[in-house]
């Protein structure tokens, strides 16, 4: 967005609202004063003399681009994306293969450990979070909701759902409430589609009814957090155009892009339906 009575260029429009209210706009535009200068370079740079571009231009190494150039360019960021979106498509065909394998194996646990307890005290069965065996009684205490263990994030988890991209959101949050070695994380089901609630497990170790889409979205904006907290810590690590599309992703998200919300939204909806054991 460019001011045009300031000659300012702004890539937020949030700064562009915060400068049309500025002194500075308002004297300007008050007083009649604009700033537009008249000498274009094709490069992009604009002087206020026909003396400054001419100089400018003896230096420039800006040559346009060909039509043949640009529809080359143009092919090859579409092929770039079209792999990219069946890389993503496979890891997370693959992530779900082995997320149903690792809930197999957390179904057949839970089963062994009822049937051994069973045979020496079938009243001691309690299934709770944060596995306690005492009196032969299996205690899972499980966290409230918002108030999850997440020591088991490390930078590696970070860095392979920042990678994930526009499906980072979903990917970490899988991780924090969902990995069946932290089963004391799994505080939030819905067990009706039909019905707009979700249980969420409060501060008195009981499950309370909630409003579906105002849990979702708790979870959306806690695992963006994250990683936005995160993101500084793990650039590095990735490649120019992984941190080239994070952040792209960040910036739709701090605009508040409806799509992109609906979208993780969504994502993490159908990530909640389908983790019932």
């Amino acid at each position: 967005m460019i001011c045009n009575t300031c000659n300012v260029t702004f890539k937020r429009k949030s700064n562009y609202s915060r400068h049309l209210l500025s002194s500075f706009h308002v004297e300007n535009e008050k007083n009649g004063i604009t700033h537009a200068k008249s000498y274009l370079c094709p490069c992009g740079r604009t002087y206020s003399t026909n003396q400054s571009l001419c100089r400018h231009k003896k230096a420039c190494i800006y040559r346009p681009q060909s039509a043949i150039e640009k529809i080359e360019l143009l092919e090859n960021t579409v092929l770039e994306q079209q792999q990219n979106y069946q890389q993503e498509r496979e890891q997370h065909q693959q992530e779900r293969e082995q997320h149903q394998k690792e809930r197999d194996e957390l179904r057949a646990q839970i089963a062994m450990l009822m049937d051994k307890h069973a045979c020496t005290n079938t009243t001691n069965n309690n299934i709770e979070t944060n596995i306690e065996t005492q009196n032969n009684t299996i205690n899972i205490h499980i966290n409230a909701f918002g108030q999850e263990n997440i020591d088991h994030i490390d930078d590696k988890t970070i860095k392979a759902c920042i990678e994930r991209v526009y499906k980072s959101v979903p990917a970490i949050l899988e991780k924090i409430h969902f990995d069946p070695n932290h089963p004391e994380n799994h505080n939030i089901k819905i067990t009706n589609r039909k019905l707009p609630y979700a249980s969420v497990m409060g501060d008195n170790q009981k499950w309370k009814t909630v409003d579906r889409k105002d849990a979702i979205e708790t979870m959306v904006f806690n695992g963006y957090n994250l990683l936005d907290e995160k993101y500084p810590e793990t650039k590095m690590e990735l490649s120019e155009r992984k941190q080239e599309h994070f952040e792209g992703f960040q910036n739709r998200f701090e605009e508040e892009d409806k799509d992109l919300r609906k979208q993780l939204k969504t994502d993490v909806e159908l990530l909640v339906l389908n983790s019932l054991v």
